[in-house]
């Protein structure tokens, strides 16, 4: 019989958490395996693609983060599916997940942890850390998305080696885009025709993405590309203030906040540089994306974005925080074509390498087996 892994996640949005799931529950191998997305809170886009796909999708519906019903109703439904393994992604549902699970007799518990927290002033809050102490005991295993949050779960959450695995995320590589939409969309962020280059990033619009230093490092990159155009693609909390910033910095033509898009492929080979300004990272999927496009990457210098871009090999690394160094990064490359084309080259060819969804399907696969058989 086909084992049985409910996956559960707070919503089915567009975060990278999210993309990763939906990526990994179409490549599993259906005659082995029988994967069920719950979602808490939210659908969110990716259920409907998920259902089109052939893959069951249960909504709990959680009335925000204590809701006890929603809790039972988790344990309900693994009762009904009789489920072997229970796979959460994020705090939430690592929290509502692993306590349903236990709650109803699921013998295998896993977590995926997205980030590395390498800055001790950004990890999740004091009660949250100690949620997930208590409840480590109880989680067969943990797989880290890179070697800094297989570090980051052993020293700061206590949870021995032997159960975490460092499995990277991965992505499905993007699909051929034409010209003329490239073009399209181009013109359509244009400030005025004949605009010159075009910078960009996807992200959430929160602190741990470091926009709000993008934003600075624009004002000082338009001083020698004055043409120079940015977008933002997403959402999140801090919307209002990034737009406030970017007022404040005289930057409305020329940094643009385009909210969330569902035509990745297209936003990314429009881009002549991709930049990723992040604070802390566990293994970006924004970031996997954009170099499989053949995108010349400018990013921080933080946790697992280390383990995947090489400075002046498959990207320019910058240090956090620094908006002059990340401006003189993205005009290094967009002043060099040449320079731009070898490091585009070389971030495809690395990504294509190692951190695609079917190769890391597999290593799920026999996570799984070793723990239904054990």
């Amino acid at each position: 019989m086909a084992v049985t892994v409910l996956h559960v996640i707070d919503t089915l949005g567009f975060g990278g958490a999210e993309r990763f799931l939906a990526g990994l529950v179409q490549h599993l191998d259906r005659d082995r395996f029988r994967p069920v997305v719950a979602w808490l809170s939210k659908a969110g886009p990716f259920a409907q693609r998920l259902e089109e796909a052939g893959i069951e999708v249960v909504g709990i519906h959680a009335r925000g983060h204590r809701d006890a019903k929603a809790l039972i109703t988790l344990v309900r439904l693994m009762r009904e599916l009789k489920v072997d393994v229970v796979n959460t992604h994020l705090f939430v549902d690592g929290f509502y997940g692993r306590l349903a699970a236990l709650w109803a007799g699921v013998p295998a518990r896993v977590v995926t942890q997205q980030n590395a927290y390498d800055d001790p002033r950004r990890r999740l809050p004091a009660w949250q850390i100690w949620a997930n102490r208590a409840l480590a005991p109880f989680t067969q295993r943990f797989v880290a998305v890179s070697q800094a949050t297989k570090e980051y779960l052993h020293r700061v959450e206590w949870v021995p080696e032997h159960k975490i695995h460092v499995i990277p995320n991965a992505i499905t590589p993007p699909p051929p885009v034409s010209e003329e939409a490239v073009r399209a969309l181009r013109g359509m962020w244009a400030a005025r025709e004949g605009a010159g280059p075009l910078v960009g990033t996807v992200a959430r619009l929160e602190p741990q993405k470091g926009l709000d230093v993008l934003v600075d490092a624009m004002t000082q990159v338009r001083e020698h590309l004055p043409d120079v155009r940015c977008v933002i693609v997403g959402a999140g909390a801090l919307r209002e203030a990034l737009a406030a910033r970017i007022r404040d910095r005289g930057l409305e033509g020329t940094v643009r906040l385009v909210g969330t898009r569902e035509d990745i492929p297209v936003v990314l080979a429009s881009l002549d540089v991709f930049v990723l300004p992040s604070r802390f990272e566990g293994l970006s999927l924004a970031l996997l994306e954009a170099m499989a496009a053949g995108r010349p990457v400018v990013a921080t210098a933080v946790s697992g974005t280390v383990e995947v871009v090489q400075d002046g090999e498959t990207g320019i690394l910058v240090p956090p925080e620094d908006a002059a160094a990340l401006a003189r990064g993205i005009v290094r490359v967009l002043e060099n074509r040449e320079v731009a084309r070898r490091l585009g080259a070389a971030a495809r060819q690395r990504v294509l390498t190692h951190y695609t969804i079917s190769a890391v399907a597999r290593q799920y696969e026999a996570l799984y087996e070793e723990l239904v058989h054990a």
